[in-house]
């Protein structure tokens, strides 16, 4: 398995392709971002960076902190680098790591005229974003868990948003692994450090697939379910099976 690990790295434009979903010629000149290390910890189960892969459940998990307790979301995960005074949760990983670790699980990101022919401005922005229907991609569950007062406390991401339209909590459901591009030598999610997004934005690797989701100023921080300030917070996102099921072990 190492070696194949190694060798997904040996081709850096292939790779590039695969990871955002352009033909040669669309690619920019520059390197893409170098390769994480990637290492097996234990059977099946490798660090990508920062981030955890386990192959037998298709799940990736790593650390972040509670970053908000109140206020408007337009996204439930960022970087240091992304919109912090809009994310519910902040993590210190490097994206690039995380869409790699998605990518070595099987998930396919988009594959979109609308990104292979991008603006030579920069970075696609909602406008220029496809808002109906969503972005495409594979489905996924994620969960966030943490420990309080002694107390071990798991939750659906969604269950952390509160809906101020509707007037009740963001509805129960997975997201979409859309993965995120290149543009200009530059892996966008890493420069504008959006990991999972509410509203529709095409250069996060994650998007919410929700009808509502582009409904401005819908969401806010659900402030009965969510930890003090800081809290760290485990992040686990399950690649589904075709059914919409989390694959088994098979032990």
């Amino acid at each position: 398995m190492m070696i194949y690990l190694r060798l997904a790295w040996s081709l850096p434009y292939g790779l590039a392709i695969s990871l955002w979903g352009q033909e040669p010629t669309a690619l920019p000149a520059a390197s893409p971002p170098a390769p994480p290390s990637i290492r097996e910890v234990s059977p099946g189960v490798f660090q990508v960076g920062g981030v955890k892969l386990e192959k037998a459940t298709r799940r990736v998990t790593f650390p972040a902190k509670l970053n908000m307790t109140d206020g408007p979301l337009e996204y439930l995960l960022v970087t240091g680098q992304g919109k912090l005074h809009e994310s519910v949760l902040k993590a210190d990983i490097e994206p690039h790591h995380l869409q790699v670790a998605m990518l070595l699980l099987g998930a396919k990101g988009m594959h979109s005229a609308a990104l292979t022919n991008a603006p030579a401005g920069g970075p696609i922005t909602q406008a220029q974003g496809v808002r109906n229907p969503p972005l495409p991609g594979e489905t996924v569950m994620i969960e966030a868990s943490w420990t309080q007062d002694g107390k071990a406390n798991r939750r659906h991401i969604e269950e952390l948003v509160f809906d101020k339209r509707k007037k009740q909590p963001m509805a129960r459901g997975p997201f979409t692994f859309t993965g995120s591009r290149m543009w200009q030598g530059k892996f966008v999610a890493q420069t504008e450090g959006s990991l999972i997004a509410l509203i529709t934005d095409p250069d996060a690797v994650f998007n919410n697939p929700r009808p509502d989701r582009d409904a401005d100023e819908a969401w806010v921080v659900r402030q009965q379910d969510v930890p003090p300030l800081n809290t760290v917070v485990e992040v686990s996102i399950t690649l589904m099976t075709a059914d919409k099921t989390p694959a088994k072990s098979g032990k």
